[in-house]
């Protein structure tokens, strides 16, 4: 028996012109969101620490941005298949996202490096070190300072109740 691929027949395209306008429309911080997420693939739960978020909100902040790609790229009152809309994205050129071209680095090229340690020491003043280690060595540890902290407490509760003032 001969094998039948399943074909979806394709709609009209995204036009890519359309939705580059789009994208440009857009916030700088969504914009840099769908062009991590969707054209980069960056995962949320990578993103999310470094944006001090929840990988959560990235998801439902990246579908929101989509939706509204989607409703701005349809006729009438129907949206754009968010499919198609999301292929479109991860083919659109790089011109189109409003980032710097490659041509022009967004940061100056570092200076060379004269040695082979990546931070230079800061040279520390003579007799600090030493009473930096004085102190740790007279300083008790925690699991006494605790202990002394719970005889504290312990004595205060004795004496309020065992001591009580009279009137």
């Amino acid at each position: 028996m001969a094998e039948v691929a399943l074909t979806v027949p394709m709609q009209a395209a995204v036009p890519l012109e359309r939705l580059a306008r789009c994208v440009q429309q857009l916030d700088p911080a969504t914009r840099a969101l769908l062009d991590l997420s969707v054209r980069r693939g960056v995962r949320d739960d990578h993103m999310a620490p470094i944006l001090r978020t929840d990988p959560f909100h990235l998801a439902w902040r990246r579908a929101r941005a989509l939706e509204k790609i989607a409703r701005e790229l349809g006729e009438g009152d129907r949206a754009a298949p968010l499919g198609e809309v999301r292929m479109a994205l991860e083919a659109l050129p790089r011109e189109a996202w409003g980032l710097a071209s490659a041509a022009q680095p967004s940061l100056p090229a570092p200076a060379p490096a004269t040695g082979a340690s990546l931070v230079p020491a800061v040279p520390q003043p003579p007799g600090k070190l030493e009473r930096l280690d004085a102190f740790a060595a007279g300083s008790p540890t925690l699991r006494a300072a605790f202990r002394q902290l719970g005889r504290a407490l312990a004595a205060k509760a004795v004496r309020t109740v065992v001591w009580r003032r009279r009137r």
